[in-house]
């Protein structure tokens, strides 16, 4: 399984859960949605279709909106999906093809940070930098 898939489900996961709370976990898709909650509630969905591996992501869906600032819950689903995809390929598989089939632009949260979807030079974000090529 590899790592990265975990990190590019994270943003639209914790949006959709941010934008529903733990009503996510059964809401039908809203046509007024940002395709990102969107992204997020496909996602879910996804995950969520294994009756041994639903438990568990609803318990750290309805942590992680009870807290949304709290890193401790969000590392809680986030280990969650991570379990899942290590036992389950051929759903990391699923998953990375939605993924790949989005059109959700790229996000940037907090300070100072950069959005992305491709980069061939320099970021910067740093007071008084000096970069040099």
């Amino acid at each position: 399984m590899d790592p990265s898939l975990v990190d590019a489900m994270m943003p639209s996961l914790t949006a959709a859960v941010a934008a529903y709370g733990a009503n996510v976990l059964v809401r039908a898709e809203d046509a007024a949605a940002v395709e990102t909650v969107r992204l997020g509630q496909r996602l879910l969905a996804r995950l969520r279709r294994n009756e041994d591996v639903q438990p568990r992501i609803d318990v750290a869906v309805q942590d992680l909106a009870s807290a949304l600032g709290d890193e401790d819950f969000l590392g809680a689903l986030r280990a969650q999906i991570k379990k899942v995809l290590e036992q389950d390929v051929d759903l990391a598989s699923d998953l990375e093809t939605l993924l790949a089939g989005s059109r959700v632009p790229a996000q940037a949260t907090g300070a100072r940070s950069v959005a992305v979807t491709r980069n061939d030079g320099i970021i910067s974000t740093g007071d008084n930098a000096t970069i040099q090529r």
